[in-house]
């Protein structure tokens, strides 16, 4: 029931997961740690997330090459597609389709600045005087 619910799921969602890559990074815990990610989303079509399981990720919104012109997988079926995609979805709460896997999403700097600010973090760098 589960795997036919996955591959339902995946036939008429758009493919929502096939449209980005997310690779994890560290929690952002230093200065350095902070700055990386405020440059990683001065960049067109990068954002920054934080998932349920408080796993941090920089995704780079970037379609896969395989997706037809109705923006569904055209290797769903195929020998050749990748072991990621096929067990995309297979854990509970990691399928777009079912629910939001963020839990704190980041599309602009101002954003992340804000969040920062918010928690009493410390992340600005002191401007040394001449």
């Amino acid at each position: 029931m589960e795997k036919e619910k996955t591959e339902n799921a995946c036939l008429s969602c758009g493919g929502s997961c096939c449209r980005y890559i997310a690779i994890e990074i560290d929690r952002p815990a230093t200065k350095t740690q902070c700055d990386h990610i405020r440059w990683y989303l001065l960049h067109e079509n990068v954002h920054v997330f934080l998932e349920h399981d408080n796993k941090w990720y920089v995704e780079f919104r970037t379609p896969c090459e395989k997706l037809d012109e109705n923006g569904l997988c055209s290797i769903h079926q195929s020998k050749t597609r990748p072991k990621i995609c096929k067990n995309h979805g297979e854990e509970e709460g990691s399928c777009e389709f079912y629910d939001s896997p963020y839990k704190l999403y980041f599309s602009t700097v101002k954003e992340f600045e804000t969040y920062l600010d918010n928690q009493g973090k410390e992340w600005r760098w002191k401007v040394k005087n001449c």
